[in-house]
């Protein structure tokens, strides 16, 4: 059983009905301008789960109805739409429930609604209201969890209460009970051990914790993450102490957590919540993470890694939805344009959500991320730092055909997607006037070559070795991207996805790029040795083209050191 769409009515300036799907999408940036509804649409969806009910103050199940239109007095509901079989519904039925409706169609997705109102289910293949109200609640209780991550709201802190009693695993208590599980012990009990075997417990505890924590936080900080470790202590009346260590040169210096960066308190919390939330059970990767401007403390160096990691989640652990007012982490190397939504008010305060794709620019679109820009109210320059390498293409799927089938990831090359071989054009001067280092990749067709040849003419002989076309080693009249591919490979790679042997060019590369990374090195098995080769000598011109590019830096540099 797993989740596939959120429907939002009626909650607060939300009228909808507003949908989220995560049938395939498992990475979803939320992005818009302050009190554009953001938090708003990840609180209608914590609120789905009566198991949510009193986390987080409840905030999210208070003052839901609509302030600017105070007249609507409808219910709000909050619908999901659940991928279960007819053998699972009934499995998870009492023995009475489950002989009554044995004799129900078979089905594969089913609708349960939540009226907040009332705090009742129902369920769209149930006519009987009481029978839909049971059903609905004991189904929700056996979904993927919805963790909710604001840490706005809630701070870590040094001491926590070791708990008496199992049923006291609110908040922070139970993510260091986890913590505890995971390390192969139990918080309840550790109190009560001979002090040698409390400690030996605790250092094992600190290891798994740190093991996690401090290798994350290394991966992201950009000076001195991995001299950070826990260390834990039990302390007077039964309370657990949590300190942060620092080594400074050779000698242990000890913090309390609240004494560290704003960065690294948000991180601190990001990462327990992820690894010991008391929900998970480590074994479901269809969990809903919710997050509320994550990593916003961060340095943006730090974002753009924690951007890496937030898809690595979304790959491995579950879906991810998210809101950002920072580019650093929409970075095109991890997060596909298509996967973004703006979230907008309309003239009555209404809130809705568009795809970024479907989104009209202000101005003629030059680049597949325009609106991006344009929605966070940013230069397009922003998304690249000086010392990226920037590979310029005349569409969106030239950019996922790269980044799926040759090197460019791997040797941090960002692949800027334009919209024709015009635009691609149009960004030359931009490329200059910020002295970026970059290339223009064309197609090798009519349109690409003409404007291939006239950029050589315009920005001549210092720039030319920056201009390249899709190599044609087989003499066709033209080499799109597309054609990059020998006979049969796209219908191979659309058998391999589970799609129509049929399915276009476009259509493949959309699905593989939403895919995890065993799919995506399963796809670059799979094609041909021709095909492959096409990209290696493609590769290879990029690669190329870059050292022509620090070859000219250094003759420049030397000049300059020689006068």
């Amino acid at each position: 059983m797993k989740y596939t769409k959120f429907i939002i009515q009626n909650y607060r300036a939300i009228k909808g009905p507003l949908e989220i799907n995560v049938r395939k999408n498992k990475l979803i940036p939320l992005i818009g301008a302050n009190e554009c509804g953001k938090t708003t649409i990840l609180q209608a969806i914590f609120s789905f789960d009566y198991a949510n009910d009193k986390e987080n103050e409840s905030k999210h199940l208070l003052e839901i109805r609509n302030l600017y239109n105070p007249k609507s007095t409808d219910d709000a509901i909050i619908s999901a739409n659940i991928m279960i079989s007819k053998k699972d519904f009934l499995n998870i039925l009492d023995e009475e429930l489950s002989k009554k409706y044995e004799n129900i169609e078979s089905f594969q997705d089913i609708t349960i609604s939540r009226n907040l109102t009332t705090k009742e289910y129902s369920v769209s293949i149930i006519d009987d209201p009481e029978d839909s109200k049971i059903i609905g609640k004991t189904i929700v209780s056996k979904l993927p969890y919805i963790i909710y991550n604001d840490d706005f709201i809630e701070r870590p802190k040094n001491i926590i209460d070791i708990p008496t009693d199992k049923s006291d695993l609110s908040g922070w208590k139970g993510i260091y009970e986890r913590a505890f599980r995971e390390a192969g012990y139990s918080i309840f009990t550790v109190k009560d051990e001979p002090e040698n075997i409390k400690l030996s417990i605790l250092s094992d505890v600190e290891a798994e914790i740190n093991q996690t924590l401090i290798k994350e936080w290394a991966r992201i900080s950009i000076d001195n993450g991995n001299c950070l470790s826990i260390k834990l202590s039990i302390v007077e009346d039964n309370k657990l102490s949590i300190k942060i260590s620092e080594k400074i040169l050779s000698k242990d210096r000890s913090f309390n957590i609240e004494d560290r960066s704003k960065g690294f308190l948000w991180f601190f919390n990001f990462v327990m919540k992820i690894k010991y939330n008391p929900k998970s059970n480590g074994s479901s990767n269809d969990i809903i993470y919710l997050l509320d401007e994550p990593g916003s403390y961060l340095h943006p160096s730090a974002q753009e890694r924690l951007c890496n990691m937030i898809k690595g989640i979304s790959s491995k652990d579950g879906t991810v939805i998210y809101c950002t007012h920072t580019h650093h982490l929409l970075d095109p190397k991890y997060i596909p344009p298509k996967f973004i939504y703006l979230v907008q008010k309309d003239k009555n305060k209404e809130i809705s959500l568009t795809k970024i794709n479907e989104i009209k620019t202000f101005t003629k679109k030059e680049s597949e991320l325009q609106p991006v820009y344009e929605a966070l109210g940013i230069c397009d320059w922003d998304f690249f730092t000086q010392n990226q390498k920037v590979i310029a293409v005349e569409g969106i799927y030239d950019k996922y055909s790269l980044e799926i089938f040759t090197d460019v990831k791997k040797y941090n090359y960002v692949v800027m997607p334009c919209v024709n071989a015009e635009s691609a054009y149009n960004q030359i001067h931009k490329f200059i006037a910020y002295g970026k280092k970059y290339i223009v990749l064309w197609d090798n067709d009519e349109e690409g070559n003409n404007y291939y040849k006239k950029a050589k003419e315009k920005f001549g002989k210092l720039e030319e070795h920056k201009f390249i076309i899709l190599p044609n080693k087989k003499g066709k009249r033209k080499v799109r991207m597309e054609e990059m591919f020998e006979n049969g490979d796209i219908s191979k790679l659309a058998t391999y996805l589970e799609l129509p042997s049929t399915a276009s060019y476009e259509n493949v590369l959309s699905t593989i790029i939403s895919s995890n990374e065993n799919v995506l090195e399963n796809c670059k098995k799979i094609i041909s040795k021709e095909t492959k080769e096409n990209f290696d000598i493609l590769f290879d011109s990029i690669e190329k083209a870059f050292k022509n590019i620090q070859k000219e830096k250094s003759k420049k540099e030397t000049t300059v050191s020689v006068i």
